[in-house]
C-alpha cells in the first residue's frame, strides 16, 4: 500500500491548479455578492460532466449508468431543497445578488475529493475497477453529486421569480424545467433501457457443469417416484423419498439447473450410512413450483423449506435433521445455515457450495457455467433496495447447457430465483455468523470453483466451520462417483455420531 506522500508525489499536476481555482470560488462565494447566472452554472455543470466522464471510462459503462440515475434522482431534490434557502434578488440587468454561504465551497470541495478518492482507490486497487459494486457505487457518486448541484441551481433561479416575473425570466425558468423534466425522462429511460435490454448470454455447453457423469449406467428402476406435499401458497414442491432410519433425516438440495433426479447416487450413499433422504427439488425445479427458472417472491424459497419440514413431519424433537446441499444448492445451506431458519436443522453440510460471484472461491464466470446479465442484476437490486421488487421475473442467469426446459432441468433463472438461492450481500458477515454445526466439503478438481481457497476463506471468517477437500474429485463427481459419495456419507454420520 503506498504512503500518503507516495499518493502525492505521483498526483497528476494538473490537480492542483484545479483544487486551487475550487477552493478560491468557494471561498468567493462565502461573501454577499453579484454575480450572473452562467457563472453560478459553472460548478454544477462541471460535476455533471464529470460524473458522465466517470460513466464513460467505467469497465461497464451500463452498469455505472445504472447507480448514476437513481443517485442523481435521490439528489436532485436534495440540492433543490439547499438552493430554495438561498437568500437571492434578480437585478434589472439580469444579475443575480446572492447572501453568501459554504454550498459553492463544499460542493466544490465535494466534486474535487470524491474524483481523486476514486482515481487513487482504483490506482491502488485496479481490481476493483472490474468488481459490480464498486462500478455501481463509482457511478452513484458521481450521479448524487450531479443532482445535488443541477437541483441547487434549480432552487436558486426558482428563488429569483417575483410575483410577476418578467417574459425573459418567464422564458428561462421554462427553459430550466423543460430541461430538467428531459434530463429526468432521460434518466428513467435509460435506467428502463438497462432493465429491457439487458439479458445473460448464451455460453457453449459445458460437460464439467452439464452432464452428470455415467447417468446412462444407472438402474433406472433404483430412483424413487417423485412425490409432492403443498407449499403455504398451494403450489407443488416434489421429492424423492430414500427410506432410512426414522430418527435421522437427510434434506438433500441439488445443484443449479438441476432436479432432485440429479442427487440419485448420492442420496443412495446417504441411505446406506443410514439416512432417511429426501431428495427435494427447489421451486423453479423438477416440477415443484408454477414455472420453471421462476419464484414468485425472492425468499419463497426460504419459506418453501419451511412449509417442506413441517408438511413431512420432520419437526419432531426425536429426529435429527440435516440439511446438505451441492453447489448452488451448497450456497442455499449456507444461506439456510446463517439465515432466520437455521433452527429448524441441527447441523448442515454445503457440498463445492457457490458462496458468491466475488467470493476468492469463485472462477470467472463460475468457469464457464453461468452467463450472468450483470446489468439488469445491478438495476433491479437498486429498485429492490428501494423496496420496490419491480420486474424481478425477468431471467438474468443462463446455465451452459443445450437442454430445454424441462421436468428436469432448468436452464434460466429469474432475478427473485437466483436472489433465493444465494447468501445475502453482506455473505461475509453471514458466513461469520453461523453457530450451527456446519461443515464444508469440495473436490480437489473442482472445474467450477478454486478448492484450496476454500480454507483459507472459512479459517478467516468462522473457524468453526471445518472444510474438507477430497483430491482427485471434480465438481459432478462429488454427486455421482461411489467414491466421493461414499466419503459425503462418511462426513455425515461424523457430524451426527460426534454432534460436531
Amino acid at each position: 500500500m503506498p504512503s500518503f506522500l507516495d499518493i502525492v508525489v505521483h498526483t497528476p499536476l494538473w490537480v492542483w491548479p484545479l483544487m486551487a481555482f475550487v477552493v478560491w470560488s468557494g471561498i468567493q462565494a462565502l461573501k454577499p455578492r453579484t454575480i450572473a447566472l452562467w457563472r453560478l452554472a459553472i460548478l454544477p455543470a462541471v460535476g455533471l460532466v464529470l460524473s458522465l466522464v466517470g460513466i464513460a471510462q467505467a469497465a461497464q459503462p451500463g452498469m455505472a449508468a445504472a447507480g448514476w440515475a437513481v443517485a442523481l434522482l435521490a439528489g436532485l431534490p436534495l440540492g433543490h431543497v439547499l438552493g430554495r434557502r438561498r437568500a437571492v434578488r434578480r437585478l434589472e440587468d439580469g444579475r443575480l445578488e446572492m447572501a453568501g454561504g459554504w454550498f459553492m465551497l463544499v460542493f466544490g470541495l465535494s466534486i474535487f475529493a470524491v474524483r481523486y478518492a476514486l482515481g487513487v482507490l482504483f490506482g491502488v486497487m485496479p481490481a476493483l475497477k472490474a468488481e459490480p459494486l464498486w462500478i455501481v457505487l463509482s457511478g452513484g457518486v458521481g450521479g448524487i453529486v450531479a443532482g445535488i448541484g443541477i437541483g441547487w441551481l434549480a432552487g436558486v433561479c426558482l428563488r429569483t421569480l417575483s410575483p410577476t416575473p418578467s417574459p425573459w425570466v418567464r422564458r428561462a425558468m421554462l427553459g430550466l424545467r423543460v430541461g430538467l423534466g428531459s434530463l429526468l425522462l432521460a434518466v428513467v429511460g435509460a435506467f428502463g433501457a438497462v432493465i429491457v435490454l439487458s439479458s445473460p448470454g448464451t455460453l457453449p455447453r459445458l460437460p464439467a457443469g452439464d452432464s452428470l457423469p455415467g447417468f446412462d449406467s444407472w438402474n433406472k428402476a433404483e430412483i424413487p417416484g417423485v412425490r409432492q406435499i403443498t407449499a403455504r401458497d398451494g403450489a407443488p414442491l416434489t421429492y424423492r423419498l430414500y427410506a432410512g432410519a426414522k430418527d435421522r433425516a437427510v434434506v438433500l438440495v441439488h445443484g443449479s439447473s438441476g432436479a432432485s433426479i440429479s442427487m440419485h447416487k448420492l442420496a443412495q450413499a446417504l441411505q446406506a450410512a443410514g439416512a432417511t433422504v429426501y431428495s427435494i427439488s427447489l421451486r423453479g425445479h423438477g416440477g415443484s413450483g408454477t414455472t420453471n427458472g421462476d419464484t414468485s417472491y425472492k425468499h419463497q424459497l426460504d419459506d418453501d423449506l419451511v412449509d417442506f419440514v413441517q408438511a413431512t413431519s420432520l419437526s419432531g424433537p426425536r429426529i435429527h435433521r440435516t440439511l446438505i446441499g451441492f453447489s448452488s444448492g451448497g450456497g442455499f445451506v449456507l444461506r439456510t445455515a446463517s439465515g432466520p431458519n437455521r433452527a429448524i436443522f441441527d447441523d448442515y453440510l454445503a457440498i463445492s457450495p457457490f458462496i458468491a460471484q466475488d467470493s476468492p472461491t469463485s472462477r470467472p464466470a463460475s468457469g464457464g457455467w453461468v452467463s450472468v446479465a450483470v446489468p439488469r442484476v445491478v438495476a433491479l437490486s437498486i429498485l429492490d433496495g428501494f423496496g420496490l421488487p419491480w420486474f424481478q421475473g425477468l431471467p438474468v442467469v443462463r446455465f451452459a447447457t443445450a437442454a430445454e426446459p424441462s421436468v428436469n432441468r432448468t436452464p434460466v433463472y429469474s432475478f427473485r430465483l437466483s436472489a433465493g438461492l444465494q447468501l445475502v450481500r453482506d455473505w461475509r458477515g453471514a458466513l461469520a455468523g453461523i453457530d450451527r454445526p456446519t461443515m464444508v466439503m469440495v473436490g480437489g478438481n473442482d472445474e467450477l470453483f478454486y478448492a484450496d481457497r476454500y480454507k483459507p476463506l472459512f479459517a478467516d471468517l468462522n473457524p468453526r466451520i471445518a472444510v474438507t477437500v477430497e483430491p482427485g474429485f471434480g465438481h459432478l463427481d462429488m454427486i455421482t462417483d461411489p467414491k466421493a459419495c461414499a466419503a459425503v456419507a462418511r462426513l455425515w454420520r461424523q457430524m451426527v455420531d460426534g454432534g460436531l
